[in-house]
Formats: C-alpha cells, sequence, structure tokens
C-alpha cells in the first residue's frame, strides 16, 4: 500500500509536484541529447580519440539503461522521495566532475555518475506522479506534460547546447545544468511528501547483475570492435558474454518472483504495441540528432573555411 502523509493536497501543491518532476526529466534529457554537440571540442581540449569520445558519450546511457530497472524497486522500497533526491543528488555530481574534468578518463567517470543518478531519477519520478494524481484524468494530463519535457528537451538542448559550446566552451554545458539541478532539489524538498511501498517488493541482485553484464559487454563490442578488429578475440569474447548474460537473464525473469521484467505482460498485445511505437520513436529521435547534428556540422564546414580565409588576408 502506498503510503503519504495524511495532508490534504491541493491543486497547488500537486502542481510544485508535477513541475518538480517535470524538471528532473528534463535536466537527465537535456544531458543526453547535448553532448553530442560537443565531441569535436572535448576531443580537442583533453586530446582524446575517437574510442575514449565514444565513452563519453555512451558512458551515461550504458548506466542509465543498466540500472533503470532497479530504481523502481529501490524507491517502493526506500521511499520514492529519497531515491529521486538521491539521483538528482547523482546527476549534480557527475555534472560538476563533467564541468571540470581534467582528463578524459575523469570526464568518462563523471558521465556514468550522471547517467546512475538519472536512471534513479527518471522512473521515480513517474512513480511519484502516478500516487500525488489518484485521479485518472487528472493523471493522464499530467504524465502527458511531464512525457512533452522529453520531446522538449530534444529542442532546447541542441540549441542552447550548440550556442554554449561556441560561446563559452564545451565544459558549460556541464556546469549551467547545476542551478536547475539545485533548484529541482529544492522544489523536491519543498513540495513532495514521501511514499512508498514495500508489499512483495525485493531487489533482484542476480537479475541486475545479467542485465549490467548483457549491456555492458554489447556495448563494448561495438564501441572496441572496429579498433580491435569484429574477428578479434577480445570483440568475439565480448558478444558471447553479452548474449550468454542475456539469455540467463531472460530465464531468470520467466523464474524469480518480484522480477526486473515480468515476461506475462508482454502478452497484452495493447502493452506490447506500446512499447514497439516507444522503441520506434526513440530510435529514430536518437537517429534524426545525431544526423542532424552531422549534417549542420558539413554545411557549416564551407563557412569556417571562408571566414577562416577571410581572417588570414585580413592579417596580411
Amino acid at each position: 500500500m502506498t503510503v503519504f502523509p495524511t495532508r490534504t493536497r491541493s491543486a497547488g501543491s500537486t502542481t510544485l509536484i508535477l513541475l518538480a518532476m517535470s524538471l528532473g526529466v528534463l535536466v537527465a534529457q537535456i544531458d543526453t541529447s547535448v553532448v553530442n554537440l560537443a565531441v569535436k571540442q572535448i576531443g580537442a581540449n583533453l586530446n582524446a580519440g575517437v574510442t575514449a569520445l565514444q565513452w563519453v558519450v555512451d558512458a551515461y546511457n550504458l548506466v542509465y539503461a543498466s540500472l533503470l530497472l532497479t530504481a523502481g524497486t529501490l524507491a517502493d522500497l526506500y521511499g520514492r522521495r529519497r531515491i529521486f533526491v538521491l539521483g538528482i543528488a547523482l546527476f549534480t555530481l557527475g555534472s560538476a566532475v563533467c564541468g571540470l574534468a581534467p582528463n578524459a578518463v575523469v570526464l568518462v567517470g563523471g558521465r556514468a555518475i550522471a547517467g546512475l543518478g538519472a536512471a534513479l531519477e527518471v522512473p521515480t519520478s513517474l512513480a511519484i506522479l502516478t500516487v500525488a494524481y489518484p485521479d485518472t484524468g487528472e493523471r493522464t494530463r499530467a504524465l502527458g506534460l511531464w512525457a512533452s519535457c522529453n520531446g522538449i528537451a530534444f529542442i532546447i538542448g541542441p540549441t542552447v547546447g550548440g550556442v554554449l559550446v561556441d560561446a563559452v566552451g564545451w565544459r558549460s554545458i556541464f556546469l549551467l545544468i547545476i542551478p536547475l539541478c539545485v533548484a529541482t532539489l529544492a522544489l523536491t524538498m519543498a513540495a513532495v511528501p514521501e511514499s512508498k511501498d514495500p508489499k512483495g517488493r525485493s531487489l533482484d541482485l542476480p537479475g541486475q547483475a545479467l542485465a549490467i553484464a548483457a549491456l555492458g559487454a554489447l556495448s563494448l563490442a561495438v564501441i572496441e570492435g572496429p579498433r580491435w578488429g569484429w574477428g578479434s578475440p577480445g570483440s568475439l569474447l565480448a558478444v558471447a558474454i553479452s548474449i550468454t548474460a542475456a539469455s540467463l537473464f531472460l530465464r531468470r525473469q520467466a523464474d524469480a518472483e518480484g522480477a526486473l521484467v515480468p515476461l506475462p505482460m508482454f502478452k497484452n498485445r495493447v502493452f506490447s504495441a506500446a512499447l514497439g511505437v516507444a522503441f520506434a520513436m526513440t530510435f529514430g529521435m536518437y537517429a534524426m540528432l545525431f544526423l542532424t547534428i552531422c549534417k549542420a556540422r558539413a554545411a557549416a564546414a564551407p563557412w569556417r573555411r571562408a571566414s577562416s580565409s577571410c581572417r588570414c588576408r585580413s592579417r596580411s
């Protein structure tokens, strides 16, 4: 049973809860969309190679995807607001580490910390809204606004991030998001009551370990494969570990009580269809972001060469 304090929640208080949760998902998704813009500058400033830059981008997504399933269980067991606040705090710490990173290794570590924070706070924000809006109609509108922040982030991130990278430098995209994180923390502590629902919930640590192994080994193979060679022992071993871990994960989810991914839910055609649509939308969104950046850079290259040539002539 979900537990909230007994005080009555007014429309104003639920609005503040919605604002705090929306800010949480906004900062997480902005981080996802903005880093691609700064890869060139990061590589030049930190003397990082292509493989290191791939880890800068993917460390966040890897940790985020690996631990996303566990966050809901942690929130139910230990308190939704507590886990949300912990997630935002870790995200803030990770952003600070990234903004001050002296080298690529520290930057990758900061990205991993930020990914951990996002994994904790994004699903927990959804759970908090579900409890804060018991009425179905109000909950639907609130979740719609919450979900729209994903799209807003993919507009704000590349637009503002591009300006910041060119005008201030790549560190600014990490450091300037910290005040927004602090505001989210303050609003959460002031407006969001604690709640939890531990009944029937337990941590599936073996399942989580298998998920991390499957995703981590797959990412390792994809990122390092071009450098190692796709047929090299390292690449083949990483792929084998990923397939084995994924198979063991699915087997465990079929048998484990309180599974991270209850497989019977995929028998629901509406749920499976919605999941497929969400997958296609997310894949298309990230592909569009990547290709748009590549196209913009290609279009800007002649202008930059011309501008550089003009400067050289004016100096001479």
